[in-house]
């Protein structure tokens, strides 16, 4: 097919622009909505994907333009939004969209859109041809329609029941404790999301927290980070790794870096799948109020002491899986009441502006520093309500999540 682009962001273009060609299709993309609509007059296009909000010309205002055109020859649209509410999606089909993919966007759902829109754009140039077979022709035309809607409810249904499934792995009920207090939050761009991260009790006096991030995100991101999950959830028995088993059958907590060790044995980097880990790992001692953790090709802890001061804490490579053998490096901090620990993927401080400008860690510190006096989890709200301010309101790139820690007494 002969396909024309309208995206006024030039990486969510060349995504586009690359997904497309892979597939075998002929593409031409354009900058914003007037320059897309000068394109479509002078070069004829089976399918046209746009974006709902652009310079120039917005989305519904290319769409309305096209369906003026009179034409024996039907055109696909597809538009590309961040709204999903009813009212959105009436306006769009007023407008004279065939379908939505929703922002960011997913490539197989993509593929999928594409691919129905090839198939009814089959059945209306067989239309065009062969009019004496109209009826039989609109009887294919509407069994596609009912395949369409019945595969985006079944789509639907399983992201759904995959995500109720991967939220299940997140903390319910928190350790409770007088010397220590935990709040967390977990945003993924997706239904589906490649980061996780939970709080155990290990022993009397010992926690165990883990924050991992699996490479890119949906649902092949997902698969492998509810496999990690159920990994690390197992506190006892067959398959534990948090714990281990000693020669008099006592189960005692593993040290972090047993637990990389034994994570990057399971889940060696496979190259074929291009798929990989960066994982934090540590055990906190409250009757000590010592923190040890293990950082494998994840960003460093954050430590922000009772006056709001804060500072970003040591990380060491390499991810988990890449070697065979890694030699994995723990750190230990002391921590005083009143210290704040923060844990965190890098959804947040690669969060970025419209202009490309990334928070980055000491960004983050920033935000943090200015909630010193509001509790833990106010403090959390504050800063993602920050990081939807930094990002102008635009929906996240990436999974955002963050498991904090303070020490009360």
């Amino acid at each position: 097919m002969k396909i024309l682009i309208a995206e006024d962001d030039r990486a969510a273009r060349v995504r586009l622009k690359g997904y497309l060609r892979d597939w075998g299709h002929e593409v031409a993309e354009a900058e914003d909505g007037a320059a897309a609509w000068h394109r479509f007059q002078i070069e004829a296009f089976d399918l046209v994907i746009s974006d709902w909000l652009m310079p120039k010309m917005n989305g519904l205002e290319l769409l309305k333009q096209i369906r003026s055109v009179k034409s024996d020859l039907y055109v696909y649209l597809i538009l590309l939004t961040s709204k999903s509410g009813k009212e959105d999606i009436v306006e769009g089909m007023d407008s004279g969209a065939d379908d939505f993919v929703t922002k960011p966007f997913d490539k197989d759902e993509l593929r999928v859109r594409v691919r129905a829109g090839e198939r009814i754009l089959a059945l209306e140039h067989h239309l065009a041809n062969q009019k004496e077979d109209l009826k039989f022709a609109n009887t294919r035309l509407e069994a596609a329609n009912r395949e369409i809607v019945a595969t985006n409810e079944r789509m639907k249904s399983d992201l759904e029941a995959a995500a109720k499934i991967q939220k299940s792995y997140l903390p319910d009920l928190l350790p409770a404790s007088d010397i220590v207090h935990f709040a967390w939050r977990y945003l993924p761009c997706e239904e589906l999301a490649g980061d996780t991260l939970n709080v155990m009790q290990l022993s009397e006096n010992l926690l165990g927290m883990y924050l991992l991030d699996v490479s890119d995100h949906g649902v092949k991101a997902s698969l492998m980070s509810v496999s990690l999950s159920r990994t690390l959830s197992r506190t006892s028995g067959q398959g534990d790794i948090v714990m281990k088993e000693t020669d008099v059958g006592e189960w005692l907590p593993a040290t972090p870096t047993e637990v990389a060790m034994e994570l990057n044995h399971r889940y060696p980097w496979d190259p074929r799948q291009n798929q990989y880990f960066t994982f934090i790992y540590s055990t906190l001692d409250t009757e000590k109020r010592e923190l040890t953790y293990l950082s494998a090709g994840h960003p460093g802890p954050i430590h922000q002491r009772a006056d709001g001061a804060c500072e970003l804490l040591q990380a060491s490579p390499p991810a988990v899986g890449f070697v065979s053998d890694p030699e994995f490096t723990e750190f230990r901090i002391q921590l005083a009441p009143g210290d704040r620990i923060f844990f965190y993927s890098d959804g947040i401080t690669e969060s970025m502006t419209s202009k490309g400008q990334e928070l980055t860690e000491d960004g983050m510190m920033r935000l943090l520093e200015k909630s010193i006096s509001k509790s833990l989890d106010e403090s959390l709200s504050d800063l993602l309500s920050e990081l939807e301010h930094w990002r102008e309101g635009a929906n996240p790139m990436d999974d955002i999540s963050i498991l904090a820690v303070e020490v009360l007494q």
